[in-house]
């Protein structure tokens, strides 16, 4: 793995070690110097390989005339001239104040001739990368990125994608056919400012899973630590199991009720079918389902629905009752009376003065008092267009307004308006239009 381009391991350790031909090393250039102590470097490196040509001469195929670069700590690495040591500490303190965030001059190296293995030379990249080692204000880790953002760091990269690992296997069950995150997840061997908190695998997990606070980001100096993003754990479930089946509704045309009416005949029984799902999880949140297989396993029974397609006589048949008890005088239809022809919308029932009348059918009274040749008359609203009239009362026992109920009394029977003696007047009318009453009687 690499850390922002740099190798970290190449050309560290030689086959066999190097021979040592200069005991007087060159000084680092200073950070203050800047270039021209670099400049004084390279000029050292000239002078060098010009007093060491015989011993040039001597050199094993296998080996080369180059230059160590060490430090305190020890020795560093093998590199060819004195362009290599400036490409390579220009790249260091690029990245260290990239890091830091604040500028970084680097003076931590010394430089020998010596003699060493052609394979253990490294470039501008391998030296840049051996010299980050050398900075303390830097520290090498594993940083594990969530959308582009810092999560968190630990010293192993194994240690971090165990808790990736974790993570996963948290959301996961036997039924899971599928998991994986829903960012953007990098793991990437960098180096962080010294004193960054470096975690352990199992901390890096609790962080993961939000059982614990998480810790801040980095922030420089000055600056603001970025939110930490959530990381969205998604898993794919299979999922078998047994489901009802709601039961159909069957409707049946009936004329003994009025349109717009329901009667449940038989009631329904649902059935069963065994199901198989792919759903879709977001950190054990269900977000998505789809059925991927269905079996019936128990047929539904369906709910029978009687529904209503009686409407003017047919419908009004066995829902009215005599509103008095007596004679038909008079019925429905043309007649002759008080010496003229006549359209007589219902039907005289002759009975004695203050006889019971009652309600034909349950309803709503929407008119009881004097209405020209009507007399007294009581006017009952039953709904889906039905109207009954009770005419010539002599007394009206409800007031407008009321709800009756079939069979209650609603009047007494009389002689006013219009009359030839007391009788009901009786009229049945569907969406305002008179219907001969003896046909909706029993």
């Amino acid at each position: 793995m690499k850390k922002n381009g740099f190798s970290k391991d190449a050309g560290r350790e030689a086959e066999r070690p190097p021979y040592q031909l200069s005991e007087h090393p060159l000084p680092l250039p200073a950070a203050l110097e800047g270039r021209r102590r670099r400049k004084d470097v390279a000029a050292g490196f000239l002078l060098g390989l010009t007093g060491l040509s015989a011993a040039g001469a001597l050199l094993v195929s296998s080996c080369t005339l180059c230059y160590a670069v060490t430090t305190d700590g020890g020795q560093v690495a093998y590199i060819q001239g004195a362009e290599t040591y400036q490409q390579a500490v220009e790249r260091v303190e690029e990245q260290v104040s990239a890091i830091l965030q604040t500028d970084y001059a680097y003076q931590d190296a010394q430089v020998h001739l010596t003699i060493a293995p052609k394979e253990t030379i490294q470039d501008p990249g391998q030296l840049a990368d051996s010299l980050m080692d050398t900075v303390e204000q830097v520290q090498a880790a594993y940083v594990l990125m969530v959308d582009g953002t810092l999560v968190g760091a630990c010293l192993e990269e194994g240690e971090v994608q165990g808790a990736l690992q974790q993570v996963k296997d948290h959301y996961s069950g036997p039924s899971t056919a599928a998991v994986y995150f829903g960012n953007a997840v990098e793991v990437v061997l960098d180096y962080l400012p010294s004193g960054t908190p470096i975690l352990t695998g199992e901390e890096l997990t609790q962080q993961l899973l939000g059982q614990e606070e998480v810790q801040a980001v980095f922030a420089p100096e000055g600056g603001q630590a970025e939110p930490v993003p959530k990381l969205a754990v998604y898993t794919e479930e299979l999922e078998t199991y047994t489901a009802q089946i709601p039961p159909e509704e069957e409707r049946i045309d009936d004329p003994s009720l009025l349109v717009g009416e329901r009667v449940q005949r038989r009631e329904g029984v649902p059935g069963k079918e065994q199901r198989t799902d792919r759903v879709i999880y977001r950190c054990g949140e269900e977000t998505q389902r789809e059925n991927l297989s269905t079996i019936p396993v128990l047929a539904p029974v369906s709910t029978q629905i009687a529904v209503g397609t009686g409407q003017g006589v047919e419908g009004a048949q066995g829902r009215f009752l005599w509103p008095c008890m007596g004679s038909v005088t008079s019925g429905f239809g043309s007649r002759d009376i008080f010496g003229s022809t006549s359209f007589h919308r219902g039907a005289d029932i002759a009975a004695a003065q203050g006889s019971t009348i009652v309600a034909s059918a349950d309803g709503t009274v929407t008119w009881a008092g004097e209405k020209g040749t009507y007399g007294n008359l009581v006017k009952i609203d039953h709904g889906n267009g039905y109207v009954t009239y009770y005419a010539h009362c002599s007394q009206l026992l409800v007031q407008a307004g009321d709800q009756v109920v079939q069979g209650q009394t609603i009047a007494q029977v009389g002689a006013t308006g219009r009359a030839t003696g007391p009788h009901c007047h009786f009229e049945v009318l569907w969406q305002e239009e008179p219907i001969d009453p003896l046909q909706c009687l029993p």
